[in-house]
């Protein structure tokens, strides 16, 4: 039997119809729209390098510390123990600075004894000096009264001999004279002779009594010297770097023993680190930029030490001018070391998948509406920027990093 469809049911089928037609129109649109602004936002987002004319620098950044190439032990002269802490590391002294004071009521006692024996070594110089100096005026004395006595006897003698030849004097008296004169004589010599060797004893007697007043006045000075020791000074001007670990007041300390260290803040040079690799590029006189509390301050290398520790090489630098006022013993630093520098050539920001110690590279560079890859001549691989050879012209621009949603 033949069935006649209703004309509800036609109507409604035509605007389902419609209706689905409509809806993937949408969803066309839409995702036309989509890719359309996924491809505008991929292109702004390109991060792109323009070759120019300018300096390629090769640096190398090290860390280290500062370090003081003169550095003084201030060391306990005597025994003793702590009376007083009068400086803390990391402070600036002057020279002659009392850094530790040290207390020995023994020392005190030994000074009161070395003063008391040179007091009596004063007195007992004294009195034997005058002894000496009355014995000397004694023989002195002496020479004159036989000088004396023999001039008289001369005289004497003269008379009796004339007495003598007259024959008014017998000749048992004038040989008596004469015998005195002789006498007279011989005890002026012998008289002179004491004298001579008293004056060698004098001189002799004389040293041995300065020696020893000299012997009481050195232990005198060496025991005040000791006193004074008691009292740890500086040597010089510096910082304080350090005090002896665990120092503290009444601590005992012995003779010899290291108390503290001075350096000296002119002769700070930067100890730096750098891994091993970098030890043929590392040569004295090369530029170096230490960072200090954010300021850079120039120096230089002036050694490269010859073995290679953990990996690592050490080497110093010394600063160009003046130490920086912040600068102190053992402050952690960074540092760059200019390594290379070609100025004026073609360049271009370094990028991310460059190739290292490779000369032929494929750069990608876009030209405005797509990205060409290219193979380029590279020369030195500087810290920010690498040198282009060949292979690029100024003005272009180079991709710094592939985008992850683009096959190149």
């Amino acid at each position: 039997m033949l069935i006649i469809p209703e004309r509800e049911s036609i109507g409604s089928k035509f605007r389902l119809t419609v209706l689905l037609v409509i809806a993937a129109l949408s969803i066309s649109i839409i995702f036309w729209f989509i890719s359309i602004q996924l491809f505008s936002e991929q292109t702004s987002k390109l991060e792109l390098s323009m070759a120019e004319y300018g300096s390629v620098e090769q640096k190398l950044t090290v860390f280290g510390r500062l370090t003081p190439r003169v550095s003084t032990s201030l060391v306990a002269q005597v025994d003793g123990h702590v009376s007083q802490i009068n400086v803390l590391p990391g402070s600036q002294v002057k020279s002659n600075t009392t850094i530790v004071t040290l207390a020995n009521p023994q020392l005190l006692r030994q000074s009161q004894i070395a003063t008391l024996n040179w007091q009596k070594a004063q007195a007992h110089h004294v009195s034997a000096l005058a002894k000496l100096k009355r014995d000397e005026t004694q023989l002195q004395n002496d020479v004159a009264i036989a000088s004396s006595e023999l001039q008289f006897a001369e005289r004497e003698i003269q008379t009796l001999s004339t007495l003598h030849k007259e024959n008014l004097l017998s000749e048992l008296d004038f040989l008596r004279a004469n015998t005195r004169l002789e006498q007279l004589r011989l005890k002026l010599d012998l008289t002179k002779r004491s004298e001579m060797a008293f004056q060698e004893t004098y001189k002799y007697e004389k040293q041995a009594l300065d020696l020893e007043l000299e012997s009481e006045k050195q232990l005198l000075a060496m025991t005040q010297d000791d006193i004074a020791n008691l009292l740890v000074r500086a040597t010089q001007p510096g910082i304080l770097t350090e005090l002896l670990e665990g120092v503290e007041v009444g601590q005992a300390v012995s003779k010899g023993t290291v108390l503290a260290k001075l350096s000296n803040k002119n002769s700070l040079f930067a100890q730096l680190l750098a891994p091993a690799s970098a030890i043929e590029m590392l040569v004295p006189g090369l530029p170096v930029n230490i960072k200090i509390k954010g300021k850079s301050y120039a120096a230089s290398i002036v050694r490269v030490h010859p073995n290679v520790e953990a990996n690592q090489i050490k080497f110093e630098a010394r600063f160009t001018s003046s130490v920086p006022p912040s600068a102190v013993n053992n402050l952690s630093v960074s540092a760059e070391v200019l390594l290379a520098n070609i100025p004026n050539t073609l360049r271009i920001v370094k990028p991310l998948y460059l190739e290292a110690q490779n000369n032929q590279q494929a750069l990608y560079v876009y030209n405005g509406e797509r990205v060409v890859k290219r193979i380029v001549t590279i020369g030195l691989q500087g810290t920010e920027f690498i040198e282009v050879l060949a292979g690029l012209e100024v003005g272009e621009q180079v991709l710094k990093a592939l985008p992850q949603s683009k096959s190149l």
